[in-house]
């Protein structure tokens, strides 16, 4: 199959990687058409750019398509998949969508693994913009350096973030494969750790021996699994051992600067405006992908200081009366915990985190590791999962998290109706603290509501 399809529907098209397969499609020529079950802005952009976006998912959305893409969380009993077999029409996965267009382009950069993916695409997709190479590039967040989530290049370049929820991506070939790291996560499609160990050394096994992979040093899987690549492997991370690696880091409020050392050959100093030792780890990663590509260091380092974070990813929401709200879309332990850390770094009077837990399996495997990391906040207020397309599990919930810490007693722990916490922050933030509201699912927009509503407050008190 290959993309001279005319009309194309996507089912699922409001999600983060559909709608950049989205905008990718319009530029190319292509009439695109799609469905979802609830309306956002990322729909109405592709509205403005052409795309009949309709919400909720009927059989009548589907007429004269030449092609049906789904996403990850459609099932195969979605009315306008059975409406598409019923006529004939080919329906494929997104990953398979993806993979088209990835095979029309000659110079091609794929970034994966569990954490990190959406700062390292975005970062990486800057430095080929600075250093001229015009890379088509989809990205799983809105990116302020390039005014969303994708953006079609007119070069063989392009750089987009693979997504390794429902093993799919092995069928990719990509030139350059940067690994941020691999722990276990999406228990929903992957047995155990092994398996989706397993199923990432099947995609590097599957690669050309041109394609070049680059993994955290200290990442114990990545470390077994370049060690048995065919093809040429690089490290990156804070040991000395590592091929590029990051020394004499200095935090501040909003930046971290660090040198780094790429194959024992210092490349001077380099700036984030970004908090996160984590961070530091994903800009080592742009740098060697950079190094690879033969880019000058000068280059690399203003794209590194250019870099805008992603929304979602340490979000600057809002400042009132001395106190910062931050938006992350952390939902795992591990990001979790980074997201405290860079916080921290920050140095406020208090740290209030909330979490609103992503999906029930995710929950139900982690909710001791979730309570271990949260304890690194001064009060915590917990609220109900967001299931996504999971339906409940029975003894999976956010009152899980709630009873270990409550257990344990260390720090006050709260949980809340979402309608509640808007309230609840409006009486309790002062001036100094830092607000964490962490997850990926809707939590968002009690974020953003409880800026506006605490402002109000403010200014009727002035």
């Amino acid at each position: 199959m290959d993309l001279r399809k005319e009309k194309i529907h996507m089912v699922g098209i409001g999600g983060i990687g559909m709608s950049a397969l989205a905008f990718i499609l319009v530029e190319m020529g292509h009439i695109v058409s799609g469905s979802d079950v609830q309306d956002n802005d990322i729909m109405k952009a592709l509205r403005r750019k052409g795309v009949v976006a309709g919400v909720g998912h009927d059989r009548s959305n589907i007429k004269e398509q030449d092609l049906v893409v789904y996403s990850s969380s459609i099932r195969m009993d979605n009315p306008e998949i059975l409406a598409a077999r019923e006529r004939n029409i080919p329906i494929i996965s997104r990953t398979e969508l993806l993979k088209m267009i990835m095979d029309g382009k000659k110079k091609t950069v794929a970034i994966t693994g569990t954490h990190g993916k959406t700062t390292t695409t975005a970062m990486s997709a800057l430095l080929l913009e600075e250093a001229g190479l015009d890379p088509t590039v989809l990205i799983g967040g809105e990116s302020p350096n390039f005014g969303g989530n994708a953006k079609f290049g007119k070069s063989d370049a392009l750089v987009t973030e693979v997504d390794e929820s429902d093993g799919r991506f092995v069928i990719l070939k990509p030139d350059y494969i940067i690994i941020s790291n691999l722990e276990k996560e999406h228990m929903e499609y992957y047995r155990d750790e092994a398996h989706l160990v397993d199923t990432f050394r099947r995609f590097l096994s599957a690669q050309s021996a041109k394609c070049v992979v680059f993994s955290r040093f200290e990442d114990a899987n990545l470390k077994a699994l370049t060690r048995s690549y065919g093809g040429k492997a690089v490290s990156f991370g804070f040991s000395p051992e590592a091929d590029v690696y990051g020394e004499n880091i200095k935090i501040g409020v909003f930046k971290i600067e660090f040198d780094c050392v790429c194959r024992k050959k210092p490349l001077g100093r380099f700036t984030i405006n970004i908090p996160g030792i984590h961070n530091v780890s994903n800009a080592l990663a742009v740098i060697a992908l950079g190094a690879e590509l033969g880019i000058d260091v000068p280059v690399m380092k203003e794209a590194l200081f250019r870099y805008k974070n992603v929304k979602r990813r340490f979000d600057l929401i809002g400042e009132i009366n001395g106190a910062k709200i931050v938006e992350d879309y952390a939902h795992h332990p591990t990001e979790i915990k980074a997201t405290i850390s860079a916080a921290r770094s920050l140095n406020p009077k208090r740290l209030i985190t909330v979490f609103q837990p992503h999906r029930y399996t995710r929950t139900k495997s982690f909710y001791k590791e979730f309570s271990a990391a949260l304890a690194g906040s001064d009060e915590v207020i917990l609220t109900e999962v967001y299931a996504a397309s999971e339906e409940r599990i029975e003894g999976a919930s956010a009152k899980n998290i709630y009873e270990v810490m409550a257990k344990e007693d260390s720090i006050p722990v709260r949980l809340l109706e979402k309608s509640e916490i808007t309230g609840y922050l409006a009486k309790k933030i002062k001036e100094g603290d830092i607000v964490l509201i962490l997850g990926a699912g809707d939590i968002g927009k009690t974020a953003h509501e409880a800026v506006l509503y605490i402002k109000s407050l403010y200014a009727r008190k002035a």
